[in-house]
C-alpha cells in the first residue's frame, strides 16, 4: 500500500514542497460497513511475515495505493519553505496524481548516498529530484532539531525469514537518508494540516504527546549522575530541548543506547485526542496524522475534517459539540488499538528471536546490561538484538544483592557489581 507521493520545486524564496496523500475518504464513506469495521480494527498491523490490512486489499492495494502511472485521487498539501527551512504559507487542495516511478528506501540509498551507477543510470531523469528532496529535507530536520525535536537513535532488530517463515537472521534495520526525507516531509505535512485545521477552528483529532512524568526522570537522577549527567530537574518545566543536550551530550559515548533507552522508557506513549496539548518528542505546539489514512484510522478521520474545510463548510455549535463528542470517543478507541497492534507486534518479533535462538542455547555471546530488578539482570545480545534474563540464582561466585538507591548489583563476599550498561 504507498499512501504518499512527494515531489519538490525551487522557487525565489526558496523551496515548494508537495506531499499527495491517497484520498481514502472518497472511497471508504462514514458509518458503512467497510467504516465501521476499519474502526473496529484501528490501523493495519506488521508481523515479520505478514501484514494484518485495517482496510480490503482492494482498497489498500488496490484504488487506494497510488500506483505508478495510475490516475489516483489524493489530498495534496503544498508548503513554501524558505532557504532556512522555515514553513511559511501552506495550502491543502483535492488533487489527481499519475506518479513518476515506485520508488524504495534502498535504491534512493543507492542514488544518493552509494552515487551506484545502475541505479542512477534507470533514474537518471529524477536523480536532481532526489538531491533537491535530500536538501530540503536537511533544511526541515536542522529547524526541527534547532526548536529542541528528540531523535531517539536506537537501534531496530529485522527479523530475516526463509521461505517456510522461520527466521535465519536477525540484523539491526536500516535507516538512511531516504527514511529521513520522507520522515521531514511527512511531519511538515501533519503539522500544516494541523495548523491549517486550528485556524479554521474545525474541531480536530490531535496527536499529542504529554511531557514525561517529572518522578520517574528524578529516579533516573542517581544513574544519570554517576555517568557525569544531569538534567534541570529543579526547573519548573522541563523543555525538549533540555533531553536533546542529554542525548547531544552521550552521542558515541559507550552509555549512548542505555542513555537513549532509559530516557525513551521515561517517555509518556502519545495518543489521539481532541485537545491539543502539544507533542513533546516533536517540540511540536500543533500535531495531527494525517500521512496514511490506508493503515491507520485516525488519519482517515483527519482526512474527513479536512474535506469539510475544502468544501468551505461551517459547522453550527450543535454540530461542533457532536464532532467533539465523536472525536472524544475516537480518540480513545483507536489509541486503545494502537497500543494492542503494537503489543501484538511486539510479541511477534519476540516470538521470532525464541525461534532464531533455539538452536544456541549453550553458546556464548557479547551483550549489555539494560535493566535490573531484585532477581537478576537483563542483557541485550550485541549481535542479535536479543534480550535475556540472567537470574542471580545462576551466579554461582559469589551471593548477589541488588541495591535500589545505587542502582547496582554487587557480590556480598568478592564485591564484583554489574551496572546498567555494563559489557557482560
Amino acid at each position: 500500500d504507498f499512501d504518499d507521493a512527494v515531489s519538490a520545486e525551487r522557487t525565489a524564496s526558496g523551496y515548494r514542497l508537495y506531499v499527495a496523500i491517497a484520498d481514502v475518504a472518497h472511497y471508504v464513506r462514514a458509518d458503512t460497513p467497510i467504516d465501521r469495521e476499519a474502526y473496529e480494527r484501528g490501523t493495519s498491523v506488521y508481523f515479520p511475515d505478514r501484514a494484518l490490512p485495517m482496510l480490503p486489499p482492494e482498497l489498500s492495494n488496490g484504488i487506494c495505493s497510488l500506483n505508478p502511472r495510475e490516475a489516483r485521487l489524493t489530498k495534496t498539501v503544498c508548503m513554501e519553505i524558505d532557504e532556512r527551512g522555515d514553513v511559511g504559507a501552506s495550502r491543502a487542495m483535492g488533487t489527481v496524481i499519475r506518479s513518476h516511478a515506485r520508488m524504495t528506501y534502498t535504491d534512493v540509498r543507492r542514488i544518493l548516498a552509494d552515487r551506484d551507477p545502475d541505479c542512477m543510470a534507470q533514474y537518471r531523469d529524477l536523480i536532481d529530484q532526489f538531491r533537491l528532496m535530500e536538501e530540503v529535507a536537511t533544511l526541515l530536520w536542522e529547524r526541527r532539531k534547532a526548536r529542541g525535536t528528540l531523535d531517539f537513535d536506537l537501534p531496530e532488530a529485522e527479523i530475516v525469514l526463509d521461505l517456510q517463515g522461520m527466521p535465519e537472521n536477525i540484523v539491526r534495520a536500516e535507516r538512511n537518508i531516504a527514511h529521513r526525507i520522507i520522515e521531514e516531509f511527512m511531519i511538515a505535512a501533519n503539522e500544516a494540516v494541523a495548523r491549517h485545521l486550528k485556524e479554521q477552528e474545525l474541531p480536530l483529532l490531535y496527536r499529542v504527546h504529554e511531557d514525561p512524568d517529572k518522578a520517574t526522570l528524578h529516579a533516573l537522577e542517581p544513574f544519570l549522575l554517576s555517568l557525569g549527567y544531569r538534567l534541570p530537574l529543579k526547573r519548573e518545566k522541563l523543555t525538549p530541548k533540555d533531553l536533546q543536550r542529554l542525548l547531544e551530550a552521550c552521542r558515541g559515548n559507550p552509555e549512548e543506547r542505555i542513555l537513549h533507552r532509559l530516557l525513551l522508557r521515561a517517555m509518556k506513549q502519545a495518543h489521539y485526542a481532541p485537545q491539543n496539548s502539544g507533542h513533546f518528542g516533536l517540540a511540536s505546539t500543533c500535531y495531527t496524522h494525517f500521512t496514511s489514512p490506508i493503515r491507520r484510522y485516525p488519519d482517515l478521520i483527519v482526512h474527513r475534517i479536512l474535506d469539510l474545510s475544502l468544501d468551505r463548510r461551517k459547522l453550527a455549535a450543535k454540530e461542533k459539540d457532536e464532532l467533539l463528542l465523536y472525536l472524544e470517543e475516537a480518540g480513545k478507541q483507536t489509541s486503545e488499538r494502537e497500543r494492542i497492534a503494537m503489543d501484538a507486534e511486539r510479541e511477534m518479533v519476540d516470538l521470532k528471536k525464541s525461534q532464531f535462538m533455539i538452536d544456541k542455547i549453550g553458546l556464548e555471546f557479547d551483550g549489555f546490561i539494560i535493566s535490573l530488578a531484585a532477581f537478576g539482570f537483563f542483557v541485550e545480545l550485541t549481535t542479535y538484538f536479543v534480550e535475556g534474563l540472567v537470574r542471580l540464582a545462576t551466579l554461582e561466585d559469589d551471593a548477589y544483592q541488588y541495591y535500589e538507591k545505587e542502582n547496582l548489583i554487587k557480590g556480598r563476599r568478592h564485591g564484583r557489581t554489574f551496572r546498567m550498561g555494563d559489557q557482560v
